[in-house]
């Protein structure tokens, strides 16, 4: 009998099997109290890709608009507005769509009529922004970067107070919080750095103290910000997303097993060291948790799910670590690579895992020139491929053990896949 598979490592960990991040929920929590009592608060969530800030946001969305309850603070219910960056977005139309997805969500709170007029009004400056993007005052643009913001924060402002203030028959809100997702894919005409330390301060000086933003993207979204501004990093407090714990992670797995009995007619349990297996593949990344386990579900047919049905899940083609590897490292094993050489230096480091190597133990295996290690060595770090030791001069190693593991595994041979492909 076909049973559903209960992890589901194509998108954000579901609430129920969320695990771990103690401190960041009571940060964000607090937060959210702050802002609803007119002391606004502003995060910026940090990590590496899989490690689970899209989860992170996934549960404090809820929180926000009292879906979820929390356990120290009074129910929340806040309006949610929700956006992504991507590497095209400007300015002009990060704030048309911050304008669009907000008008969508106060359309659910009262009278459309009413609303509509409220936001006809105190928005109408999104109708000269329209007319800038379109071509034909696009040179403006930057000139008026100063006054597009300012028509935006009071806008936002203007709205924040409407909405903890409401009309006769409307329900009052706790505020607006803004989520802003992939933050890292920020482009320099976006400005964001500037954008986020000027509309905080004009909310501010328009009294409104309601509005929350979360920024959320890699590591070098700090650098994007400090870039546009180099005061933006004051404006938030940063939480960084890091490895979950190995209780955490053995959670998860035990929860994911707990939801699919629950659908599954046939249920299925996990012995002690597969749990254990799954745990130290993954590490402590919530979204490689969910794909070894998944692949180790699927592997499985007597319904104990064993060390042989997490390395069967693993390590065969097209199993969890092929998965992964397409999903997060073949692009940087193949297309931000275009040398042959330089991913020898990579399959070498990856004997090492991702502990660190030195640059004369990288030379000695490597079949090229001594010039040639040192150009890969640079090229790779600035593409934040690899890592340098802060602490020791000329040493190296690679971010995570997933990255050598499926490089020592599936590099060499997707490599020349990929090149199959483009000769054919």
């Amino acid at each position: 009998m076909a049973k559903t598979n209960p992890f589901k490592p194509n998108s954000p960990v579901p609430s129920g099997m969320f695990a771990g991040r103690i401190a960041e929920i009571e940060a964000l929590e607090n937060g959210l109290h702050q802002t609803k009592h007119g002391n606004s608060s502003n995060f910026l969530i940090t990590g590496e890709r899989g490690i689970g800030k899209s989860s992170l946001i996934g549960y404090i969305k809820p929180t926000a608009q009292g879906v979820i309850k929390s356990s120290d603070y009074e129910d929340f219910n806040f309006v949610v507005v929700n956006t992504v960056i991507s590497n095209n977005s400007t300015l002009i139309s990060f704030i048309k769509l911050l304008e669009r997805n907000l008008k969508r969500e106060l359309e659910k709170i009262g009278k459309a009529e009413k609303v509509r007029a409220f936001f006809s009004d105190t928005w109408s400056f999104i109708q000269r922004l329209k007319i800038m993007d379109s071509g034909i005052d696009k040179a403006q643009a930057s000139d008026d970067l100063d006054l597009i913001i300012d028509d935006f924060s009071y806008s936002l402002a203007e709205t924040s107070k409407r909405i903890t203030n409401p009309e006769s028959g409307e329900v009052a809100r706790d505020g607006i919080m803004i989520v802003v997702d992939e933050a890292d894919n920020a482009c320099p005409d976006l400005h964001i750095g500037y954008f986020f330390k000027v509309v905080t301060e004009l909310l501010q000086q328009n009294g409104c103290e309601n509005v929350m933003f979360i920024v959320a993207g890699l590591p070098d979204v700090v650098e994007k910000l400090t870039a546009s501004h180099e005061s933006s990093m004051r404006v938030f407090t940063q939480l960084v997303v890091k490895e979950l714990k190995p209780d955490d992670r053995k959670y998860v797995v035990n929860r994911g097993l707990e939801v699919g009995n629950e659908k599954n007619e046939e249920k299925t349990t996990i012995t002690t060291d597969a749990r254990n297996m799954i745990s130290t593949l993954s590490e402590g990344y919530p979204h490689f948790i969910q794909q070894f386990s998944y692949s180790a579900f699927e592997a499985n047919t007597d319904g104990e799910i064993s060390e042989d049905d997490v390395g069967a899940g693993a390590f065969r083609q097209g199993g969890a670590l092929d998965a992964i590897g397409s999903r997060y490292y073949q692009s940087l094993y193949n297309e931000q690579i275009k040398s042959d050489e330089y991913r020898e230096v990579l399959e070498i480091m990856a004997e090492n895992m991702n502990s660190w190597i030195k640059k004369s133990e990288i030379r000695e295996k490597f079949s090229g020139n001594d010039h040639t290690v040192g150009d890969a060595l640079k090229a790779l770090t600035a593409r934040k491929i690899i890592l340098k030791n802060p602490s020791k001069l000329g040493e190296y190693r690679l971010q995570h053990k997933g990255f050598a593991l499926w490089i020592k595994l599936f590099g060499r041979r997707k490599n020349v896949a990929s090149q199959s492909t483009r000769t054919q």
